[in-house]
């Protein structure tokens, strides 16, 4: 299913307090231990996404590294740390770059950082379906190439 990145707002019709689930499964390829809790290694990218804050209001930002356990993501407004939000990622074709594929889920924010006029945070996911999942770990294992 393709959908046009300003399309994304669509996909948060979804309650706005999410109940946590059980974190994925560790991941075999390990590296050193990052702030964010994520262990494996990250890979550079620079997607769309939205979140959806407590509030209701839903904020954009940019994925800029990817992992198996989450994702690094850039803004320029403050997103809560230790928080769990509904999330969705605009996801490019493997094979064709201008597919855009929405993944969503939930994520927890893990740290905010302050990086020159960006704000730069991490997050682990909460809950990933399954076809999520398996479009992201073939974009890590293309990009770790």
């Amino acid at each position: 299913m393709s959908t046009p990145p300003e399309d994304i707002d669509a996909l948060f019709d979804l309650p706005t307090a999410p109940a946590p689930a059980p974190a994925p499964s560790a991941s075999p390829l390990t590296g050193s231990t990052l702030p964010d809790g994520r262990a494996e290694h990250r890979v550079k990218v620079s997607w769309p996404a939205r979140v959806q804050l407590p509030s209701g209001k839903v904020m954009a930002l940019r994925v800029r590294d990817l992992a198996e356990s989450g994702v690094g993501l850039v803004t320029d407004s403050h997103i809560p740390p230790s928080t769990v939000l509904n999330f969705a990622i605009g996801v490019p074709g493997l094979n064709d770059p201008t597919k855009i594929t929405p993944v969503t889920g939930t994520i927890k924010t893990t740290y905010v950082v302050v990086q020159g006029r960006d704000l730069c945070c991490g997050g682990t996911w909460v809950t990933l379906p399954a076809e999520g999942r398996e479009l992201l770990d073939k974009w890590i294992r293309k990009l770790r190439k």
